[in-house]
């Protein structure tokens, strides 16, 4: 699962079952390979986000050379 938000993640967390342990509690490879999978479900949504960001800077940056060459197109007529 590739969580797109935190609600999902929140949602992930709930639905985490643990092995249990012969004497009682639960399996420290079970815990383990959970972390493993929640810290695999930040890593997701942290990197859709970044893509996210990456990509409104990219949209902000052509705005700015756009506007700019409006600008000197104005300034250069008169």
């Amino acid at each position: 699962m590739a969580s797109k938000s935190l609600e999902e993640i929140a949602e992930f967390i709930k639905k985490m079952k643990f092995q249990k342990s012969l004497f009682g509690g639960v399996s420290e490879n079970s815990v383990w390979k959970k972390i493993d999978d929640l810290n695999n479900e930040y890593k997701s949504l942290f990197d859709a986000q970044e893509v996210k960001y990456q990509t409104l800077l990219e949209e902000r940056d052509q705005e700015i050379k756009t506007l700019k060459e409006k600008l000197n197109r104005v300034n250069g007529g008169q």
